[in-house]
Order: structure tokens, then C-alpha cells, then sequence
């Protein structure tokens, strides 16, 4: 059984992966939703002006989340 320490971890890998593709893709990110929304919805999805910004807003919480799972892991470690 893998112990939490080691999802918290990976989970701190994740988040950090995620918010790295979030900042660096963002305009990727979009036309990738954009394709999504047209295939497997069959909607038009029109991204608003500042949704580049968002995007990488939400880049720097994934970061922000991700140091704090890797401080809870690394305190579990600790106990």
C-alpha cells in the first residue's frame, strides 16, 4: 500500500506539472478547449479577452498548491 506521504508527493508533482503547462500553454490550453467544446459539444467556444491572464492565474495557484502539499508531505515526514 503506498502510504499518504508518497500521494501527497505525487500529487505535488502533479500540481507543480499542471501549473507549469498553465503558465508556459496557455494560449495552447485554450485552443485546445476551444477544439474540445466544437467536437464533443458542438458549441462555440469564444474566449473572453482577458482569458489568457486567467489561465495563467490559475498556473500560479496550481504552484502555490503544489509547495503546500510538498510542505505537508514533507512534515508528515518529520512525525
Amino acid at each position: 500500500m503506498v502510504s499518504l506521504r508518497t500521494r501527497l508527493r505525487l500529487l505535488s508533482i502533479l500540481g507543480l506539472l499542471g501549473g507549469i503547462a498553465h503558465l508556459l500553454l496557455a494560449d495552447r490550453l485554450l485552443a485546445a478547449a476551444q477544439w474540445g467544446y466544437a467536437r464533443v459539444l458542438a458549441v462555440d467556444f469564444e474566449p473572453r479577452p482577458n482569458a489568457t491572464r486567467r489561465v495563467r492565474l490559475v498556473g500560479v495557484l496550481f504552484l502555490g498548491g503544489s509547495a503546500l502539499v510538498q510542505y505537508l508531505a514533507r512534515r508528515m515526514g518529520e512525525t
